[in-house]
């Protein structure tokens, strides 16, 4: 698969490549995890978010309604708008450019690469 993408995009500009996942990135769910401070830019609500727990498994536990499907970061349901914060993606639905733009998280399986992050909820 890495073979295709790479000899795609050696022609094509990277937005006119499309691949298609169907399982995660298993090297990068095995990264490090670390707690972080989750804010919901709407209400100011704070959350925690503990090492061993998905943002979205927090938001939803915290009456946070959040819609999911793949709970892998292929499917792009879950993407949630960042206002603050630095983005650990962990997905494999985001571009490199969107990744880089970091306005966007899948809160599935992506985390806070830093103490805090700001969602657009």
């Amino acid at each position: 698969m890495d073979s295709v993408r790479g000899a795609a995009s050696a022609s094509w500009p990277p937005e006119a490549v499309h691949v298609e996942h169907f399982g995660a990135d298993a090297q990068a769910l095995a990264g490090e995890r670390h707690p972080f401070e989750l804010q919901l830019g709407r209400s100011g609500r704070t959350l925690q978010v503990p090492q061993d727990r998905s943002i979205a498994d927090v938001l939803n536990g915290n009456g946070v309604p959040v819609v999911t499907s793949c709970r892998e970061g292929v499917c792009g349901s879950c993407v949630t708008g960042v206002l603050e914060g630095r983005c650990d993606h962990r997905d494999v639905f985001l571009s490199d450019k969107e990744r880089a733009r970091g306005d966007r998280i899948m809160v599935c399986v992506s985390r806070a690469s830093g103490p805090r992050l700001v969602l657009d909820l």
